[in-house]
């Protein structure tokens, strides 16, 4: 009995492991199918998208930039098809043979074709990297042509930016240029509502910068197929682009382009305004710049011209150039001395060509002095003893409540780059801008050279318009803007139906307005006056008013006993004098007189703009037909 538990206790202990061995088993197996439930059903769209991802490759294609147009319809910044040469190495069994080949076939070093691969960003698989850009179309021909020698090399057809019209409008239009890593970085320029990826090119500088959002497009996608090997079998799905929304701008395609010839070949800004709304017409800086240099591979010597060369070119003379204004400062000063009633339309003071003050004397820009002339005299022409007599009533502080009064000193608000603020001096300004107590103190000797604006006058081109259309309209001092409406692909729009800002009223009594407008009438029209320059072709039958100014320019170099530099030439006027619609101001740097050197400019830019009346719908044309001109020139007619 003993000796039969002994044989069968070996064959209880097997059939408990057995047992064990089975629940094992039957928890592995319930482990595997559990976990393969898991894979398959709660993950299995998931684990699919991770098979299709590395079955296929994603390759973006960019999208055409928005076009930009004048008020009009006229295209002036639009896109045109470009060949670049691209390199996807995956594609190629031996990347550097290709290179070498490529580098034979164009007379271009590899050496330096592997370091332009080298230098950029890492991309996905199967994406292009740029070798040249924009290359000619005998460049495309060669490469074609020996196409079966260059596994791995690729023609691409992209959109490149075309500024039709090369330095046209540079400084409103801008430019665009390759995302810099700072923006690439910025949660506020990637919040615009399309993500940036390295290589992308964005609007880097006005209209192009200020809109990016709007102009820059959708881009597409094509997938590429691949085997286990990473070997390219196919295309697979494609998702078009979507251009980006259109921009209609406030500018007048011949305004602008008469403003930018009368500019060439000088330094200077000329500022064109709609007086009734603040549209901008026109703003051109001088020199320009084309910006078609930046769309492709600019080269380092134009790069160092453009950017940090002496005559910074990239610098808007009109927004962010600050000049002291000379004359054309005597607008605001003879508004200021009629509201304030330091001076009436009847009250002559005499000029003998000096003004005394103590010690100090403060000449006239007429040595011999203009004798007795009252404001619309001293207006017409350009007294400065009588505007000295004025400032000194008024004193600083009212000066410069009454210039604030018309946005001088003060920031426009234009949305398209930084602006200089400008500088009408106070009693304030000074005692916070000097730290030593002496220097903090404004004596009455300071003022006469501000009252001609001079001094620590300085004011921009855009300020000085912005003002004189506030004087010319009855007192309305509008925010100048450059958008006129758009195209997107919910349709067309109009900034006039999204704006809902309400201009300033400057609360000037409107007689003022008329007397000061009635002087710079004078100052184009009636002999003695510094601005007949200014007058138009008889046969545009338009009247122009306005005011010049001779800035004297005390320059780094003159402090320093070196060159002296010419007086800066102003000259702001409006058309026709009765009822202003347009307001152009022009500053020539260093151009010597106002009435000589600026108001042919001025000229130029309105006769443009009036030309242009005859030929959009609702213009108001003014011009003689010939046939009327020859016959009042037979019967005497003034025309």
């Amino acid at each position: 009995m003993g000796r039969s538990a002994a044989i069968d206790r070996p064959s209880f202990n097997l059939g408990r492991r057995v047992n064990a061995a089975l629940v094992i088993a039957a928890v592995v197996l319930f482990t595997v199918a559990l976990r393969l439930w898991y894979l398959q059903v709660l993950k299995g769209s998931y684990f699919r998208d991770r098979s299709e991802n590395n079955r296929i490759r994603t390759v973006f294609i960019p999208p055409p930039r928005g076009v930009i147009f004048d008020r009009w319809g006229q295209p002036v910044v639009r896109n045109r098809p470009a060949f670049n040469i691209e390199f996807v190495s995956e594609d190629s069994p031996n990347p550097s043979e290709s290179l070498k080949a490529l580098g034979e076939i164009l007379s271009l070093d590899p050496a330096e074709l592997k370091e332009r691969l080298n230098n950029q960003s890492k991309r996905r698989r199967f994406e292009p990297k740029i070798l040249l850009k924009d290359v000619s179309r005998d460049v495309v021909a060669k490469v074609a042509a020996h196409n079966y020698q260059l596994p791995g090399v690729v023609i691409n057809v992209v959109p490149a930016r075309d500024y039709m019209y090369g330095t046209f409008a540079s400084h409103i239009l801008g430019y665009i240029r390759e995302i810099t890593r700072p923006q690439l970085e910025n949660s506020e320029f990637q919040g615009r509502g399309y993500l940036y990826r390295q290589g992308d090119l964005v609007g880097q500088y006005g209209i192009e910068s200020k809109w990016e959002a709007d102009l820059q497009g959708k881009r597409g996608m094509r997938g590429v197929i691949v085997n286990a090997n990473g070997v390219r079998i196919g295309e697979a799905s494609f998702e078009s682009e979507m251009p980006g929304n259109s921009v209609n701008l406030t500018i007048d395609y011949d305004v602008q382009k008469a403003a930018d010839e009368a500019l060439k070949d000088k330094k200077g800004a000329i500022v064109a305004l709609d007086p009734k709304s603040g549209e901008v017409l026109a703003i051109s800086s001088a020199p320009a710049f084309d910006p078609n240099l930046f769309a492709g591979e600019i080269s380092a010597q134009d790069w160092a011209r453009l950017v940090t060369g002496k005559e910074k070119v990239l610098n808007n003379r009109a927004v962010q150039g600050s000049f002291p204004p000379g004359s054309v400062f005597k607008i605001f000063m003879s508004v200021a001395a009629l509201s304030e009633g330091v001076i009436n339309t009847k009250e002559r003071i005499n000029c003998p060509g000096h003004f005394s003050m103590g010690s100090r004397v403060f000449r006239c820009h007429k040595k011999e002095g203009h004798g007795a002339v009252n404001l619309i005299q001293a207006i017409q022409q350009s007294c400065d003893v009588f505007f000295y007599t004025v400032g000194n009533r008024l004193g600083v502080d009212r000066i410069h409540d009454y210039a604030t009064l018309f946005g001088l000193g003060q920031l426009s608000g234009l949305d398209l780059v930084t602006e200089a603020p400008g500088l009408v001096p106070s009693t304030a300004w000074k005692k916070a801008y000097f730290r030593k107590p002496e220097m903090q103190k404004w004596y009455p000797g300071e003022t006469p050279s501000v009252s001609i604006g001079q001094g620590a006058v300085t004011l921009t081109p855009l300020q000085i318009a912005r003002g004189l259309a506030a004087v010319v309209n009855g007192g309305t001092l509008f925010r100048p803007r450059l958008i006129l409406g758009g195209e997107s692909s919910a349709g067309k729009w109009r900034f006039a139906d999204f704006n809902s800002e309400v201009p300033v009223r400057t609360g000037i009594d409107p007689e003022v307005l008329k007397v000061v407008r009635e002087g710079m009438e004078a100052v184009v029209n009636i002999p003695g006056g510094t601005g007949k320059r200014a007058q138009l072709d008889p046969i545009f039958n338009v009247t122009v008013a306005g005011k010049t100014g001779t800035a004297q320019v005390i320059g780094a170099d003159a402090v320093k006993g070196g060159d002296h530099q010419d007086d800066h030439a102003w000259f702001a006027g409006y058309a026709p004098a009765e009822d202003p619609e347009i307001v152009v101001v022009a500053l020539y740097e260093n151009g010597g007189h106002g009435g000589v050197a600026s108001a042919p400019l001025s000229k130029a830019v309105m006769e443009a703009y009036f030309r242009k009346q005859c030929t959009v719908p609702g213009g108001k044309c003014r011009m003689i037909p010939p046939k009327e001109k020859e016959e009042s020139k037979k019967d005497g007619t003034k025309t």
